[in-house]
């Protein structure tokens, strides 16, 4: 009995369980706090990723692999233990993945439910901790002027030029998307090869007296001019109400060459001289080539100045076709692609209120410009005057020619006129002065504020790549495009980084 007594009154065994049992909540505590705080950082990142995807796809809201493109960029920053698995971050599991449209209102929303594996917790019969987001972002409407400068020299026909069409179209209708219009957003068509076409209805910006309709025979000046090379002119955008263009010329030498050949320019008759204004098929315009002839040669499609028609860019889009002779001047498109969208230009393309001032609020002034390859003036070894043969069988030139190391007519003239005003003129010099004007140019546009772009399609050249990528605003917004989808994929970044998105949820 005694022993039994003694028993009953010892309380060494209840500490030890008291204390047990007091650890429990301690571990509980210590648990949830571990838990909680790798939900917390579950959170974090499912809204980073979240955030993310929308805004990438609300940048592709037209795409037809825009919800691939989603759960891509949401992948990527959520990171994804197995290529098909459904977990990520921590070990947590995507159990939700909603995708929502509104394309009316140009809005992606994305929600996605996550449900994270406990540590502690999980012996307490908490197995999983959830973490939802649900973000939306919207494509915004913020005003634009973008001029899109593009190079349809002969070395673009063929593939070049459908592949020059496919992007240009793409970024069109990335940035309008189904819509006709976008409220303050315009855009400009600067097609050029050697010249550039200001159009046959703007003679009134030509000098007095310098268009002689009797020079271009049967047919008419298309609207080509020659470039204001004179005291730097062709690095400005100086109006034409203040220095006036002339036009542009490519005058018949017939007589100069053998009679059974010709000189493949232009002999009074307008033979096979292609008519941007009513282009035909690619294949029949390739197959004239250098062989046209006319005192047009080499006038390309005349500009589309500023408008807020999708329909209008995409048909002068579709009609671009490759100007072959001549060369490349990319400076002076990218000098008229500044005059569309330069405020001292204001009411001269036609409407009295465009192009806006530089600091208009909510509005940016964009230039994308593109290119296929180096400045420089074209020598056509069939004929252009620099490579005319006077020996072997059926020479083109005449048995008097001698060569003079001449080539092609563009807006600067022929190479041996030197209007660039250059010492021992060649055309490896010529090409360096262009250059040179071009770097200068690009130069003021930015100081301008406007945004630049440059792309290169298939140019090996490094000179000419650091060219265009040193003429970009930021080195990011050059593109070196190898190939025809490079090239498209170029104009679809572009469209992206232009589309203004904002986070709404």
């Amino acid at each position: 009995m005694t022993s039994l007594r003694k028993l009953l009154r010892d309380r060494r065994g209840a500490v030890a369980m008291l204390a047990g049992l007091a650890a429990i909540p301690l571990l509980a505590m210590a648990g949830a706090a571990i838990d909680l705080t790798r939900l917390y950082l579950l959170h974090s990142r499912l809204v980073t990723a979240v955030d993310s995807a929308a805004l990438a796809g609300a940048r592709v809201i037209n795409d037809l692999d825009r919800d691939a493109q989603i759960q891509r960029w949401f992948w990527a920053n959520f990171t994804r233990e197995t290529r098909l698995g459904r977990t990520g971050f921590l070990g947590a599991e995507i159990t939700s993945f909603t995708i929502s449209v509104e394309e009316s209102n140009r809005v992606v929303r994305l929600q996605v439910r996550a449900a994270l594996p406990t540590t502690v917790l999980r012996v307490f019969g908490q197995d999983t901790l959830i973490a939802t987001a649900d973000h939306a972002a919207r494509r915004q409407d913020r005003g634009m002027e973008l001029a899109l400068v593009l190079d349809v020299t002969g070395s673009m026909a063929g593939a070049s030029m459908t592949a020059l069409r496919d992007s240009a179209t793409e970024l069109v209708n990335i940035l309008y998307g189904p819509n006709e219009t976008i409220p303050n957003f315009y855009m400009s068509l600067v097609p050029y090869t050697s010249t550039v076409n200001i159009g046959r209805g703007r003679s009134n910006w030509l000098a007095p007296g310098s268009l002689d309709p009797t020079a271009y025979g049967s047919t008419v000046w298309r609207g080509c001019v020659q470039a204001r090379h004179l005291n730097g002119e062709d690095e400005t955008d100086t109006p034409p109400t203040l220095v006036p263009f002339r036009p542009h010329l490519w005058p018949s030498t017939s007589g100069r060459y053998s009679p059974n050949r010709g000189d493949n320019e232009w002999n009074n008759l307008n033979i096979n001289e292609p008519n941007p204004e009513s282009p035909a098929s690619d294949a029949a315009q390739n197959a004239i080539g250098n062989d046209a002839r006319g005192p047009n040669l080499g006038c390309g499609r005349a500009i589309t100045p500023l408008v807020a028609s999708r329909t209008t860019l995409l048909t002068e889009i579709a009609n671009l076709r490759a100007t072959h002779r001549g060369g490349t001047m990319a400076n002076l498109g990218l000098q008229m692609g500044w005059a569309t969208i330069s405020p001292r230009w204001r009411g001269l393309w036609g409407s009295p209120t465009l192009p806006l001032n530089y600091d208009t609020p909510f509005m940016d002034k964009v230039l994308v410009l593109m290119t296929d390859g180096n400045n420089e003036w074209h020598d056509w070894a069939e004929g252009a005057p620099g490579a005319c043969r006077t020996t072997g069988s059926n020479p083109p030139c005449r048995s008097g020619y001698t060569s003079d190391g001449d080539a092609d007519m563009t807006a600067y003239g022929r190479l041996r006129e030197n209007r660039l005003g250059i010492a021992g003129i060649t055309n490896a010099r010529a090409l360096t002065e262009i250059n040179a004007r071009m770097s200068r140019l690009c130069t003021s546009i930015k100081a301008t504020g406007t945004i630049v772009y440059a792309i290169t399609f298939n140019v090996s050249n490094t000179t000419t790549q650091n060219l265009y990528r040193t003429c970009a605003t930021r080195p990011e917004y050059y593109f070196n495009s190898p190939d025809a989808t490079a090239l498209r994929a170029a104009f679809r970044e572009i469209g992206g980084q232009l589309a203004n998105l904002r986070l709404i949820r």
